[in-house]
């Protein structure tokens, strides 16, 4: 058996169970009719139906895990994100003019050399773009600031190589060493395991804003009421306040892993970039002339030319 210590810093319990128990916690009062019909059913233990519903939860967001870092950055559902992404052109903005605006005539202070470098540090979390004199900018490519720390290391090989980082992704890594990939995808894990049990808290907090709002509705209009609950707005108000904590505080601590994560892919494509140049030459498929003329009227008729 492995040590409960491995257990629990296992991906498997930092993607599955740790969502799962989030999720189940707001969902469980819910379905609870529903689990004692089952352990009446099949004879199974309050114990047993509570650990399924964890990894049950736990997979169903698993799964999910592609669509909810969409949303997380911006992509699904964008009017969710919209004023952060706002928020974050104006951050943007701010930051440069702080670190890249004019100086004083006299030399800075201690506290001033202090409040530049943590400007600068909290401008390293947007990616850079080029322009075609070569210059370079900090801008907000995504909604939220996980998507823009996201963003710095996707778009990186692109605005500092010129390569298409995204299309490329498995072959630059290809090139890399192995301890910095291991790295790398230890740190991608700990923080999709940090964005999913997010999700799970904003669920929680969604539902329950549902349930408030069902049993307000059920207490003025009683005609109005389809089904009754087993518990009250009480516990109802608590699970939606644990929701809510459990959304921002584990977003939050998925920024310095992706912060962690930044930095070693940039590391990484600066190292594996020059085995990569000397192989995507050879890599370029020979094909006849009918098929290259095939393929260039497609791509013009695909741009509506």
């Amino acid at each position: 058996m492995k040590p409960i210590e491995d257990v629990f810093s296992s991906d498997t319990f930092r993607r599955v169970v740790l969502p799962g128990i989030v999720l189940a916690s707001g969902i469980h009062p819910l379905v609870m009719k529903f689990i004692l019909v089952t352990e009446s059913l099949y004879g199974l233990s309050a114990l047993a139906m509570l650990v399924s519903e964890v990894v049950v939860f736990g997979l169903v967001l698993s799964s999910a895990i592609q669509w909810i870092f969409y949303v997380y950055e911006g992509f699904r559902l964008s009017w969710l994100t919209s004023l952060a992404f706002r928020a974050n052109e104006r951050r943007v903005a701010k930051l440069s003019m702080a670190v890249y605006g004019p100086r004083p005539a006299a030399s800075l202070s201690t506290a001033q050399q202090n409040a530049l470098y943590e400007s600068y540090e909290h401008l390293r979390d947007f990616p850079i773009r080029r322009d075609e004199d070569g210059r370079t900018e900090r801008y907000a490519e995504r909604s939220t600031l996980l998507g823009n720390i996201i963003a710095t290391y996707e778009l990186y090989p692109e605005a500092t190589y010129g390569v298409d980082g995204v299309f490329y992704w498995y072959h630059i890594l290809n090139f890399a060493p192995g301890s910095l990939r291991t790295e790398f995808a230890e740190q991608i894990a700990f923080m999709e395991s940090l964005v999913l049990t997010s999700f799970a808290g904003a669920l929680v907090a969604l539902v329950h804003a549902f349930v408030l709002l069902g049993l307000a509705i059920g207490f003025w209009f009683r005609r109005l009421a389809v089904f009754s609950l087993d518990f009250g707005p009480r516990l109802s108000a608590c699970l939606l306040i644990f929701g809510v904590a459990v959304w921002i505080l584990f977003y939050l601590a998925a920024l310095q892993p992706s912060r962690d994560a930044s930095k070693i892919f940039r590391t990484l494509v600066d190292i594996a970039m020059p085995s990569f140049a000397e192989w995507l030459p050879s890599a370029n498929p020979s094909v006849s002339s009918s098929v290259a003329q095939k393929a260039k009227v497609f791509k013009s008729y695909l741009r509506g030319d």
